[in-house]
């Protein structure tokens, strides 16, 4: 080979090195209504380190339940293929995919995992699922202001101390306009009648009264010391 010779670039080199993601990923429109889930493994994912420049290698794999477009296969590959020049790190790879996918494709559902060979004895993970982003604004939106619940667990606490709604007032004449006492309701103030001296009320249960007193208890076969009493005539 000479020097002055140009080595023009393979076809496939000059396909990654231009694509567009823009332009060429293209996509498809989904004839059916009913849910399903497509899966896609690409074990040939490839790109540089950002520091060092070394190549990084890892499988993609890619489910998603499509809503009205579909990804082509061999655009899908060709863009996961173009990484292959480009320094840039795990998480950013990955990231970088999932949000040219949702945004072209819109799915129902997605979930892209990066798995990525050793390198220097640290293996990388990199997942990421609309499950968790859908579960997180759910939290958010149904998440009560921490002000308001501070005022709940004023009231529940206030509730529970017995006080809610019985502050007793004194009317002019100085009779008290409500009373602490359990009073039905719709019942006015002052309608109860004045109980009998001979009527009895004590709501404190009593213990069953024994006329006998403390028995010891007795045991089959038991001996018993006997008590004999001297008269004078053996003394």
């Amino acid at each position: 080979m000479q020097e002055n010779e140009v080595v023009e670039p393979k076809y496939g080199e000059k396909i990654i090195s231009e694509f567009d993601v823009e332009k060429d990923l293209e996509i498809w429109e989904n004839k059916h209504e009913r849910d399903y889930k497509i899966k896609i493994t690409l074990p040939e994912f490839c790109c540089l380190c950002p520091r060092s420049g070394y190549p990084d290698f890892a499988t993609i794999y890619l489910e998603y339940v499509p809503a009205k477009f579909v990804v082509e296969l061999k655009a899908i590959k060709l863009y996961i293929n173009s990484f292959m020049t480009r320094n840039i790190s795990h998480e950013d790879s990955i990231n970088e995919i999932y949000e040219v996918l949702e945004r072209k494709l819109a799915p129902k559902w997605m979930k892209i995992t990066g798995d990525f060979n050793p390198r220097g004895n640290v293996h990388t993970v990199i997942e990421i699922c609309s499950d968790e982003i859908i579960k997180k604004t759910q939290e958010q939106s149904f998440e009560a202001p921490k002000f308001e619940k501070f005022l709940r667990d004023s009231e529940r606490s206030f509730d529970r101390s017995g006080y809610g709604g019985r502050e007793s007032k004194f009317s002019k004449d100085g009779s008290r306009g409500k009373s602490f006492g359990a009073d039905k309701k719709g019942a006015k103030t002052g309608d109860r009648k004045p109980r009998a001296s001979k009527d009895k009320f004590d709501d404190k249960p009593r213990r069953a009264s024994s006329k006998e007193g403390f028995k010891k208890p007795e045991f089959a076969g038991e001996k018993r010391a006997r008590v004999v009493k001297k008269s004078s005539e053996d003394k």
